[in-house]
């Protein structure tokens, strides 16, 4: 089977420390281009980063200005997909148009943080019949599937999913507290704030809508924010969704610690008319938890350790990454944990938050 050609969107601190280096040594994948529109990179969280030049040559890959000068250039019929890893406002642009062109497309998330672009993304996603994958990498842990089936089972697991109750605490103070990290505490194009709900909320957001299936209806929030930055630090939301469920999320950025010594605290609970499952842990010790099923009957499931977010720079990349790479390689049965429909639910659920929490209304989704 042929090695799968990658373009790769948007080259600051993470893709160099991350995307392309996982790239690079998967054996399965080939780096075919890069596409970066700053003349300078610049990162707060990485002084040495390197330029878009000496990245292309560190890759051997041309290097491209948009998204549009790659695929004229190289041409999409040479490109198997495109890895989105660019500024949050631009996720729109560059995913609609490679899949326009018939490539797949693998977007960091959040998907994007306008609801309109988010419905037409998943409009496209959905009629050209390509590999769309978000890349909230916890939705391809191996316990993620396994609560995806049991709720899926109904009788037998949980039942009707009726509530959900979630909390995401973070060590990250230093980076949603500091002025200078623009792009994690300043709105850019039309997004409706920017900080702790759009940096880390999308990640447990998104898992619940994989897992449980359900759709945001309605969200009342409130929210902390930080008097040097101005990004929220404090998240705190009610979600009605149309099945007359109802989800209780919590976020908190002030952890002591910071990453990647320190780790995140992570609670999903689903409740249901059968029973409920948690999954529960810290997110940098998989003994920490496992994958609990309880039922009204007094049968009980234990599955597995806890593995949330895959965030490590060694190897291949995560389970997300491996299976977009597999799939762009041919293989039509890779499970896809968030896709662009899950996006779409968590961009609107989050933009409410926002809303919300500035008019001090419930908003309508």
């Amino acid at each position: 089977m042929k090695k799968a050609r990658i373009a790769v969107a948007g080259c600051g601190w993470w893709t160099q420390g991350w995307h392309l280096p996982h790239l690079a040594r998967n054996p399965d994948a080939e780096i075919c281009a890069l596409i970066e529109p700053s003349k300078v990179l610049q990162s707060t969280l990485n002084p040495d980063i390197e330029q878009i030049g000496k990245l292309a040559e560190r890759y051997s890959v041309p290097a491209f200005d948009s998204v549009d000068e790659m695929l004229a250039d190289v041409g999409p019929e040479n490109i198997d997909g495109v890895l989105v890893a660019s500024t949050h406002a631009t996720h729109f642009d560059i995913s609609s148009k490679a899949l326009k062109a018939g490539v797949n497309v693998f977007c960091e998330k959040p998907m994007c943080t306008d609801p309109e672009e988010a419905r037409v993304l998943a409009a496209i996603a959905e009629d050209c019949g390509l590999l769309f994958m978000v890349n909230n990498t916890a939705n391809w842990r191996d316990n993620t599937i396994r609560a995806t089936e049991i709720v899926q089972r109904g009788g037998g697991g949980l039942g009707d999913v009726e509530h959900v109750n979630c909390y995401m605490g973070s060590p990250l103070l230093w980076l949603f507290d500091d002025p200078a990290n623009v792009g994690w505490v300043k709105p850019t194009g039309t997004m409706t704030g920017n900080g702790f709900g759009w940096g880390q909320l999308s990640h447990t957001l998104s898992w619940v809508f994989q897992v449980t299936g359900l759709i945001p209806k309605s969200v009342f929030a409130h929210m902390h924010f930080s008097k040097r930055s101005g990004a929220d630090l404090y998240d705190s939301a009610t979600i009605l969704c149309s099945n007359g469920a109802t989800v209780s999320v919590q976020g908190v950025a002030t952890l002591p610690g910071k990453n990647p010594v320190a780790s995140k605290q992570i609670t999903n609970q689903v409740f249901g008319s059968e029973g409920f499952i948690e999954y529960s842990g810290d997110d940098q010790d998989p003994s920490s938890g496992s994958l609990l099923l309880r039922r009204h009957d007094g049968s009980t499931e234990t599955h597995g350790s806890f593995l949330f977010e895959n965030y490590e720079q060694e190897g291949i990349g995560p389970e997300s990454l491996c299976a977009f790479v597999d799939g762009c390689r041919g293989d039509s049965n890779v499970w896809n944990g968030c896709n662009a429909e899950i996006g779409l639910r968590t961009v609107v659920t989050i933009d409410a938050m926002y809303k919300s929490a500035t008019t001090g209304l419930a908003v309508e989704v």
